[in-house]
């Protein structure tokens, strides 16, 4: 658990964690709740097979992906790049993501995505809308 000015930021729950000099290796897989704005209704929940990080600023994320925004859209994908610098969510992999609307979008080609989920720029899209 990370906490700041008392808030809790992050928790981070894996069997296993590797320290080196520039990085931590989670290679038993992961599970991150990150609190947004010290409120703990708001929480992006991701959990993966595997997971490298550097200076807790980049992540490397791989196998069996699935993220959930405090938005409820639901994220599928193999592998993802976590960019906390910049503060986005990139890759060049297959990916669906889905809301509780029934929206479901495919993007084959990857996808860019602001941390928050508030910006997504899908490559090679399709999908199915309710109307």
């Amino acid at each position: 658990m990370f906490k700041e000015n008392g808030f809790t930021k992050y928790i981070i729950y894996s069997p296993l964690i590797k320290e080196y000099n520039f990085h931590t290796l989670f290679p038993d897989g992961i599970c991150l709740v990150i609190y947004k704005n010290n409120h703990r209704n708001q929480c992006i929940y991701i959990r993966g097979n595997w997971m490298k990080s550097f200076k807790n600023i980049f992540y490397h994320i791989k196998g069996n992906i699935r993220i959930l925004n405090p938005n409820k859209f639901f994220l599928k994908t193999e592998e993802i790049f976590w960019d906390k610098k910049n503060k986005k969510i990139f890759n060049e992999k297959n990916i669906i993501i889905s809301d509780l609307n029934g929206a479901i979008l495919y993007a084959k080609k990857g996808i860019n995505i602001s941390e928050d989920f508030k910006k997504f720029k899908l490559k090679d899209i399709s999908g199915i809308l309710p109307l």
